[in-house]
């Protein structure tokens, strides 16, 4: 039975959670996966906001949890996944006092996830479309690695999008830069076996003049490419120096100016996490790395922009 003792709840002996294993806890409506590893201990929401598996339930190293479904990993300290910008988990701070492990639950919500059980793809087109409902769709192009998808616009002002046109559109990467490729359309996107495309983001508006007019000097701004450079090469040594066999392969700064992507070949591992850490220090930007081979998560959905799950 959890006690409450101001914004702490105890969950118990801590002896009860021995090194190395894991164990649910159900507090104030959330369900934790709390872990106790041989320096530290950890709590983070359970459910894998990719299928809804257990965390609790993954192979765990020191500082990282791999989802036994689809093997997404999960840095235990700041609940970020590993290799997938825009997911991640909750995360809550534990104390050990007197013997009693103690936990302070973080004010940010929990990440719902898409299902509760393995992917099923039986449901419904209906079930399916319901994130297109009430908005129209465009085709566009966006990133360094030209990725398409389809982005769901819901705003009830007029907007005309002609092919090639700048647009502002809302990935989990952060607000970039596209270019559309199709007007708006009102009926849900299909793939080849006819199942409903869910929408890899949001699209905004058209960029103004003014704003393609930065957004191109600003890729051409020589103090902009030679710090994606810089961070290219220093990326590189380091993976090199901790024997990581990922190669970094470009990089570029969003829209926002809050996050610079490195894109990289190669397995995600808990080291790119660390790197990442690292390299956003003492910077007014974030650094994340990003896949070549896997798109930028789609909003609300496990991940996958065409229909079937790259990630299983």
């Amino acid at each position: 039975m959890l006690t409450v003792t101001a914004e702490q709840l105890s969950l118990g002996p801590a002896d009860d959670i021995r090194v190395g294993t894991s164990q649910v806890f159900f507090v104030e409506g959330r369900e934790i996966s709390v872990f106790h590893r041989e320096q530290n201990w950890f709590a983070i929401d359970n459910h894998c906001p990719h299928s809804g598996a257990s965390l609790a339930a993954g192979k765990c190293s020191e500082s990282v949890v791999t989802c036994g479904w689809h093997h997404w990993q999960f840095d235990l300290r700041t609940g970020e996944a590993i290799g997938r910008p825009g997911f991640k988990v909750g995360t809550h701070a534990l104390e050990v006092r007197d013997g009693e492990l103690w936990i302070t639950l973080s004010s940010e919500p929990e990440i719902t996830h898409q299902a509760v059980g393995p992917p099923d793809d039986s449901a419904s087109e209906t079930d399916q479309a319901v994130d297109w409902r009430n908005a129209s769709r465009c085709l566009v192009r966006y990133g360094a690695m030209a990725w398409t998808g389809y982005f769901r616009y819901r705003s009830t002002e007029p907007l005309e999008c002609r092919h090639g046109e700048r647009v502002l559109i809302e990935t989990p990467r952060g607000v970039e830069v596209g270019e559309a490729l199709s007007p708006l359309m009102t009926e849900p996107p299909l793939n080849d076996v006819g199942k409903v495309i869910r929408p890899t983001g949001e699209l905004q508006r058209k960029l103004t003049p003014m704003e393609s007019f930065e957004h191109v000097r600003g890729q051409r701004d020589a103090r902009q490419q030679a710090l994606v450079q810089e961070l290219l090469e220093t990326s590189s040594r380091r993976l090199a120096e901790r024997g990581v066999a990922v190669d970094v392969v470009d990089g570029e700064l969003l829209f926002h100016g809050k996050t610079l992507v490195l894109y990289f070949l190669g397995t995600p591992t808990d080291a790119l996490g660390v790197l990442a850490s690292e390299l956003s220090q003492a910077r007014e930007f974030n650094v994340i790395f990003n896949s070549v081979l896997e798109i930028a998560a789609p909003v609300a959905s496990c991940g996958c922009s065409g229909g079937g799950c790259s990630a299983k």
